[in-house]
């Protein structure tokens, strides 16, 4: 089968790559050329602006892919490329987002919860827009189309969620340096940070299932923790001796180190349920919160973002 991966250079779109190589499909990239990332050999790669119309028209005029995987499209994109899918292609998976259910009303989210968006938790309004365009295109059509809402990723490629709503190694060099860090609030807000090898095989599963057309399916990790929880997991792993310090949004804010929109948006409550991906696409995710963090802090020490051992 031969699928085009639209940004999959860096990290879920190069998790993604090598998942389908190694299931025996033909991966092909169309990116910009500005980060090379560290994608196979097998890899063919298409050097172009994917919101280039003229080229991106002639390339799948050509090129005949069997399913498309789209990491980075907004709504506006989609309207165009939707037709032209429909036209040359079998299907296309869609990136969403679980920041659409914030601020949740119940928890676990489902599929089926309220979508409230608020622009003062991060603007998912627009991964809300996409989820809409997808599934208003495969009733009209009958294009085969899916949208995989994934919670914060995690994993060796990237710096992981830090307890102020960012990706910010510093929070994990204070921890490696013994230094006190602020919690937000008490501590219980929820975070439920999912593996990028788990996503990867859950968009593998998300081509491979016909009864995912259409449809919407929440892909995180097996369970929630809450921030202290994750804070302990950080401290633990890198032999830590900081003292944990609960602070108000308001106190850290007033740090003039954090972005309101991220911590405003880590103290709600993200607690997802995954039982309609594990029903329709047998996802069932391998790594929980604690492995995963070691993971991903492992590869920023060989990457050189962290002065730390991990245990």
């Amino acid at each position: 089968m031969k699928v085009l991966i639209i940004g999959g250079t860096r990290y879920l779109g190069a998790a993604i790559a090598r998942e389908l190589l190694a299931n025996g499909y033909a991966v092909t990239v169309l990116h910009r050329g500005n980060t090379p990332g560290h994608l196979p050999r097998e890899v063919q790669h298409v050097l172009a602006n994917a919101r280039d119309r003229t080229f991106v028209e002639a390339h799948f005029r050509e090129a005949r892919y069997d399913a498309v995987v789209d990491t980075i499209l907004e709504k506006e994109d989609l309207d165009w490329y939707l037709p032209l899918l429909r036209q040359y292609t079998g299907q296309l998976v869609h990136c969403g987002s679980t920041g659409v259910y914030a601020p949740a009303e119940r928890v676990p989210s489902r599929e089926t919860d309220p979508t409230p968006c608020p622009p003062d938790l991060g603007g998912f309004g627009g991964k809300l827009a996409q989820d809409e365009a997808l599934v208003a295109f495969h009733i009209r059509t009958g294009f085969r189309v899916c949208s995989l809402r994934v919670s914060n990723v995690i994993g060796a490629g990237d710096i992981p969620l830090d307890i102020w709503g960012a990706r910010n190694p510093a929070y994990f060099q204070r921890l490696a340096d013994h230094q006190e860090v602020w919690i937000p609030n008490d501590g219980r807000a929820l975070v439920q940070p999912v593996h990028v090898s788990d996503l990867a095989r859950g968009f593998r599963a998300a081509i491979e299932t016909e009864k995912s057309a259409g449809q919407i399916y929440n892909l995180s990790s097996d369970r929630a923790v809450t921030l202290t929880a994750y804070a302990e997991y950080a401290k633990e792993l890198l032999g830590s001796n900081s003292e944990l310090h609960f602070a108000s949004m308001e106190q850290i804010l007033a740090t003039g180190k954090a972005d309101e929109a991220g911590l405003r948006f880590l103290c709600e409550h993200m607690c997802i349920d995954g039982s309609r991906a594990a029903r329709d696409l047998g996802y069932h995710p391998k790594f929980d919160v604690r492995e995963s963090l070691r993971d991903t802090m492992s590869w920023m020490v060989e990457q050189g973002l962290l002065r730390a051992g991990v245990q």
